[in-house]
């Protein structure tokens, strides 16, 4: 007697859009966390890396360090701590958990949405040394991952739909 095949399971919803924009300042206080506990290797050399190559290494030192935590998490479960808060989980757009090459993609791709209006943000303590224009103008990705997310069809954020991964919530 042969067994059925089983059903695919069917995906579950993706979150709110709201709900998601809730939870990127806990993520955010999370890889703050994690880049402090990052720095303190690092901390006699801090009149080395004012500026120059020391400068650029620490910068290369501190993407890696948010690039492994995000990758590590997204490939052991598919979730961050903060998404494991907020009941979010990522996968391929099948279910599947996400490859090395995908996780990769997926942070380098929502860095490009997230990152400028992260420097957006910082540049708004500093009004007398950047233009308000130019903060304002850094939000603009951000804005539009938004809004596609608003009028896509699974309700998926841009770096989502271009990674081919799948942002839903956990039951």
């Amino acid at each position: 007697m042969t067994a059925a095949p089983l059903e695919p399971r069917p995906l579950a919803p993706a979150p709110s859009i709201p709900r998601r924009l809730a939870a990127l300042p806990y993520e955010a206080l999370l890889v703050l966390a994690l880049s402090l506990i990052a720095a303190f290797p690092l901390a006699g050399f801090q009149n080395l890396a004012k500026a120059g190559l020391p400068h650029s290494l620490m910068q290369v030192y501190f993407f890696g360090v948010t690039a492994l935590y995000f990758t590590w998490f997204w490939r052991r479960g598919g979730q961050t701590l903060a998404m494991k808060t907020w009941r979010f989980r990522v996968t391929t757009g099948t279910g599947a958990a996400l490859s090395l090459r995908r996780a990769l993609a997926r942070y380098l791709l929502a860095l490009m949405f997230y990152g400028p209006a992260c420097v957006g943000l910082l540049l708004m303590f500093f009004p007398d040394r950047v233009s308000p224009a130019l903060s304002a103008w850094l939000f603009l990705p951000l804005i539009a991952t938004i809004l596609w997310a608003r009028f896509d069809a699974d309700r998926q954020f841009l770096h989502d739909r271009m990674a081919g991964t799948r942002l839903s919530s956990v039951m």
